[in-house]
């Protein structure tokens, strides 16, 4: 029994000695911890494209078996292109590419790659549709285009957020799979985030087709046309001069003038079936009074002003009492700016209009690119409706070209009913060459004859302005100078709005922009055996003063009268004067007018009392522009004889029109007219000759948008049957030459005629590029330059003289451009040769770029309406750096030792600071060195001078840029919109200034005591930049600094002041007192503008002790008259730098005595 418990004791102790021995077996089976994958997850795309100087932070993903370390590095293979930290921060340097590895610190052969490309990310993605509604079994094209255009990828990812509803292949082309709603989403392929969506909805197959033939989504009733509201439209004088205009109204029951949607298939639309206005399809437009037309209303974004109620978008008016009694008005304004913009097609508006006097509710269109052509007018405006308030019968529908302003309008008026009390459907068809108005089905008004050009040069190829892309705006105006005001007492503002049921756009499949311009050939009539003009000048017959026929009688705003011929005289008898000078008028058209012609205006003319009146002769063909200006004309009770003058010298008009108004005057007393008569006296000749145009170009249609072909005043040779054409508007339109030659001379372009002047020296300059590295020649004035031409557009600079007598030959410019590929050539000017080229914006945006970085939101025009052309910008937000938008100007040739004289002017609608500088083109090294130091100004709503005088002390640079900095300077990111203007830059070599010894123991340190200005920093730069994270407060003499974070540099906390005078050999002591809430190092340094160090020293400052920090230097270095004082506190390289809070005060620097 004792051995049988040992046995059984012995098999127990062996069963547990398995058992762990198992364990451990079982262990030593298990896989070995390994690294899976390494990916990259922000990016989600395989490249990433970065500008210059910007950060990113990539994020990583490594997924494992068991335990193990997911520790990556991070390599750049070019860090001369963007560097990589080992956190993964990405730090882009200069143009070029590189490939970021990231790799598995415990197994190196797991990794992955992303692409950088420094250069242009994208910073938007457009669909050509943003809703589809349609069946089950289509397929729905998506096309997704990126800007801008230059973006380094173009390209696009399409996903679908429910493929069991729809997929969407590579190319964007959509499956519909079943019944349902699906969002398309195309992400640009560069890593910027940057989307575009598409919301589509899937209905079932129906059985039988939704559209009969001729019949194509046929969208309801017709609407009315649009308001001209653009802040630059101007005034529209004497538009409404016109108040029966031919309208085609008596066309109304053709069938030929009935619309008709064969052909259009729906674009867009939007019916306002939400609670909310789409803002993926809608931009509000925020204004203040006055803001053009001398409007009452702020434009705001307001959910009181624009809101959707039952299926309906309503713009509501808005007015409030203030405090001190007046009135203020608001209401809305949207538009479709880059999110829904069309180039043809058949626009609608459903809508029913407010009622009220001064209400002016529109549908109209405005160019997406309003520098294209250059600023309104030129650039292009469709109104495919508008309706006054007091008038709501009657719809205008207009276009806006050319320059001087000139436009076409129609007008319709309901036989019943009007606009206010039911909904009704304005239609405007836009086609090449041809825009027609409907309203509910029935054509009013239709023009093919417009034209865009600035007066006195060659206008811009048919069908100009009207060939590019247009959006949409909605808008209610409350009073102007056209519609009229409300009365001051007026209580229906906040009981009427304009309310409209939808929006639609129709297109054809195609449109062909092969037409040709109307030609309207002038006949000028002859005047009668006395050689007047006028007709029944003496009113010897009676006449219908209501038709078009000789002399015609006018009433409209408020204006209540009537006249009657009688005696061999027209009486005038006014009831009501009416709010403008034409609310009473007496008119006759057709009145011909020769170019180069001098006439006389006589007519007799007494009244029952002293009274005015006024005499002009317009064109109503030409928007109403005066040949004889408008004339108080002074009446008295004796009849007397009254005689003007005026010289036509515009091109000849045959429908000149004699105006006489009453209208808006104090006296209501009737007027008697007779003898009346316009005669020819003169004959002037006319001077054809070339002369420079106005933006001092001395090439005609050097841009390539002119004429024939785009070809207008160029001569070209053709000897090697290339191809000479100018490219489309994608593509900027240039000058294309595509041969397959070895000799320059095969393809000639050459332009004559030139109004080169003797012993002048010019500059000419043109873009050039092709698709291999070829050559070109240039020949002007007898010299030659050849281009080395790349696959980069570049801009090419030359500067010739011309000798003392100028042949035809060297009046001629030749270009010489057979090649074997193909070449293209662009903005050719000549100009006068100035260091600075088109300082007066008189050529728009020539000879500038504006550089507007990604996160910023700014618009610009060049401005010639309400500025005497003002580059014009208006701010949304600066963005977080004063880099991020500037105008600049490139290859400003600068020589070394040469003083300088930097001027132009500059306003702003707030106040706000802006900066300046002639720096060194720092693209490729990063070294962006001020020649000019930057200035910085502080900006009002008043023009003031900007100098800066400068000596370069650098080596020559003729690639020397202007930049004028308007993001956050001073380190104040604005996101309140407002409006800068700068004009009149010029940039000139003088002498170098006479110094004058200052004093000793004067300080020369301005506003000391931080007194003086806005916020006390007048004459005071720098402030919280960069990536440090502060306040910066002024209070009783001193300047403190609360920060937050540090920043990355020195700089990113400063304190700044130019202009100082240190004189060579000279000994100055500077005194300052500082203190910090921790214990750090700030640097306080004397410098000149390009950073050259003077003096100065690094200053330690103890935890909360008050340090007074005497410092002195000699002045070893030749005279500076804009040395500076620099106060840098942010981050200091190498040394710890806490946050913390900085107070400075008692700045001083003086001169000792010797």
């Amino acid at each position: 029994m004792k051995n049988a418990k040992k046995i059984i004791a012995f098999l127990m102790a062996l069963t547990l000695l398995v058992s762990t021995i198992q364990m451990p077996v079982m262990a030593a089976t298990t896989k070995k911890a390994t690294i899976k994958t390494v990916s990259i997850v922000k990016p989600e795309t395989k490249t990433l494209v970065l500008k210059a100087k910007k950060s990113y932070q990539l994020k990583t993903k490594v997924t494992v078996n068991g335990k193990i370390s997911k520790k990556v590095t991070y390599k750049s293979s070019n860090e001369k292109v963007a560097t990589v930290s080992k956190n993964g921060k990405i730090k882009a340097l200069k143009k070029g590419k590189t490939t970021i590895t990231v790799r598995s610190k415990v197994n190196k052969k797991k990794k992955t790659t992303l692409k950088v490309i420094v250069g242009t990310p994208v910073k938007s993605v457009k669909l050509n549709k943003s809703k589809v509604k349609t069946q089950v079994g289509k397929k729905v094209k998506l096309k997704a285009t990126v800007s801008p255009k230059k973006s380094s990828v173009k390209g696009v990812k399409f996903t679908s957020s429910n493929k069991k509803v729809a997929t969407v292949s590579k190319k964007g082309v959509v499956t519909c799979k079943k019944a349902g709603k699906v969002t398309i989403t195309a992400t640009a392929k560069d890593g910027s985030a940057k989307k575009a969506k598409c919301t589509i909805t899937i209905k079932k197959k129906k059985t039988e087709p939704s559209n009969k033939p001729g019949t194509p989504n046929k969208p309801g009733t017709p609407n009315k046309p649009g308001t001209p509201n653009k802040p630059v439209t101007p005034n529209k004088p004497g538009t409404p001069n016109k108040p029966d205009d031919k309208d085609d109204q008596d066309n109304k029951g053709d069938e030929d003038n009935k619309l008709s949607y064969d052909g259009y298939n729906l674009k867009w639309e939007d019916d306002f079936d939400g609670d909310a206005l789409n803002e993926d399809d809608w931009n509000y437009e925020e204004h203040a009074p006055g803001w053009v037309n001398s409007e009452l209303q702020a434009y705001v974004k307001s959910d009181q002003n624009v809101y959707v109620k039952d299926g309906k978008l309503v713009t509501q008016p808005v007015k409030t009492k203030n405090e001190d009694g007046s009135y203020s008005i608001t209401s809305g304004r949207i538009n479709t700016q880059g999110k829904h913009d069309f180039t043809y097609g058949l626009f609608e508006v459903r809508a029913k209009v407010p009622s009220g006097k001064g209400f002016l509710p529109a549908f109209w269109m405005m160019p997406t690119d309003e520098n294209l052509y250059g600023q309104w007018p030129r650039c292009g405006e469709i109104d495919a409706m508008e309706v006054m308030g007091q008038e709501t019968d009657k719809v205008y529908g207009t276009i806006h070209y050319g320059s001087p302003h000139a436009e076409k309008q129609g007008t319709y008026t309901l036989e019943n009913g009007n606009f206010a009390d039911e909904y009704h459907t304005f239609s405007c068809d836009w086609q090449p060459g041809k825009i027609t108005w409907y309203v509910d089905g029935i054509k009013y008004h239709e023009t093919s004859d417009w034209f865009t050009a600035v007066e006195g040069e060659t206008e811009v190829a048919y069908p100009a302005p009207f060939d590019q892309p247009f959006y949409m705006i909605l808008n209610l105006a409350v009073g102007g100078s056209w519609v009229g005001y409300p009365d001051d007492d007026a209580d229906y503002i906040n009981t009427q709005s304009y309310s409209i049921d939808y929006v639609k756009v129709y297109q054809k499949d195609s449109y062909n922009e092969d037409v040709e311009k109307p030609v309207n050939e002038v006949i000028i009539r002859d005047p009668d055996a006395n050689g007047n003009y006028v007709n029944n000048g003496d009113f010897a017959k009676t006449e219908d003063l209501t038709d078009d026929i000789d002399w015609k009688f006018l009433t409209t705003l408020e204006g209540e009268g009537n006249a009657v011929i009688k005696n061999k005289a027209i009486e005038i008898h006014t009831d009501k004067a009416g709010t403008v000078d034409y609310s009473i008028q007496l008119v006759q058209p057709s009145i011909p007018a020769e170019k180069g012609g001098e006439y006389t205006v006589t007519f007799d003319a007494w009244a029952d009392e002293a009274r005015t009146m006024k005499v002009d002769v317009s064109a109503p063909d030409r928007s109403y522009k005066r040949y004889l200006n408008d004339t108080v004309v002074d009446l008295t009770t004796e009849k007397q004889t009254y005689t003007y003058t005026y010289t036509m010298t515009d091109k000849s008009d045959a429908n000149a029109r004699l105006e006489f108004n009453f209208g808006a005057t104090d006296s209501t007393a009737t007027v008697y007219i007779t003898n009346v008569s316009i005669k020819k006296t003169a004959q002037k000749e006319i001077d054809n000759s070339k002369k420079p145009l106005s933006d001092g170009n001395y090439i005609y249609n050097g841009g390539f948008q002119e004429g024939k072909n785009r070809l207008g005043d160029w001569t070209v040779t053709n000897n090697c049957q290339a191809v000479v054409s100018v490219t489309g508007l994608a593509d900027g339109r240039r000058l294309m030459v595509k041969a397959d030659t070895k000799n320059k001379a095969d393809v000639i372009l050459s332009q004559d005629g030139l109004p080169l002047n003797v012993e002048t020296e010019y500059a000419l300059s043109f873009d050039a590029q092709a698709d291999t590295d070829m050559q070109l020649d240039v020949v002007i004035a007898g010299e030659t330059f050849t281009a080395d031409v790349t696959t980069d557009k570049q801009t090419f600079n030359y500067v010739f003289k011309t000798p003392e007598e100028l042949t035809d030959a060297f009046k001629t410019i030749t270009y010489f451009l057979g090649n074997k590929g193909t070449i293209y050539l662009d903005n050719v000017r000549v100009v006068e040769n100035t260091l600075i080229k088109n300082g007066s914006f008189k050529a728009g945006f020539s000879g500038y770029e504006v550089y507007a970085e990604g996160s910023t939101d700014v618009s610009y025009v060049v401005d010639s309406q309400t500025e005497d052309y003002a580059a014009d910008f208006t701010i949304k937000d600066t963005g977080a750096q004063d880099w991020m938008i500037q105008l600049k100007q490139n290859n400003i040739s600068l020589e070394e030792g040469q003083w300088y004289r930097l001027s132009l002017k500059a306003k702003s609608d707030m106040n706000r600071k802006l900066m300046v500088a002639l720096q060194r083109d720092g693209s490729s090294d990063d070294d962006w060195t001020p020649y000019s130091g930057s200035k910085t100004v502080d900006l009002t709503d008043e023009y003031q001078s900007i100098v800066v005088e400068f000596k370069m002390k650098n080596k020559s640079d003729p690639r020397t840029i202007l930049s004028i900095s308007m993001g956050a300077v001073g380190g104040v990111q604005i996101k309140q919109q407002h409006r800068i203007c700068i004009d009149d830059i010029i940039l000139e070599k003088i002498d170098a200034p006479k110094v004058d010894e200052t004093e000793s123991d004067v300080n020369l340190i301005k506003n000391a005591d931080f007194s003086e200005g806005d916020n006390g920093l007048s004459n005071w730069e720098g402030g919280i930049m960069g990536d440090a994270v502060g306040t910066q407060t002024v209070d009783k003499g001193v300047i403190t600094y609360e920060l937050s974070d540090v920043g990355t540099a020195d700089w990113n906390v400063q304190l700044k002041q130019t202009g100082l005078a240190l004189e060579n050999g000279k000994t100055y002591e500077a005194s300052i007192t500082l203190k910090s809430t921790e214990a750090r190092t700030v640097l306080l340094n004397f410098m000149s503008n390009t950073y050259k160090w003077y003096g100065g020293e690094t200053i330690v400052l103890p935890k909360n002790e008050e340090v007074v920090k005497t410092i002195t230097f000699t002045m070893n270095e030749e005279t500076d008259t804009d040395a500076g004082f620099f106060l840098s506190m942010g981050k200091i390289a190498d040394v710890d730098t806490p946050v913390s809070t900085i107070t400075v005060s008692n700045i001083s620097l003086k001169k000792l005595a010797e």
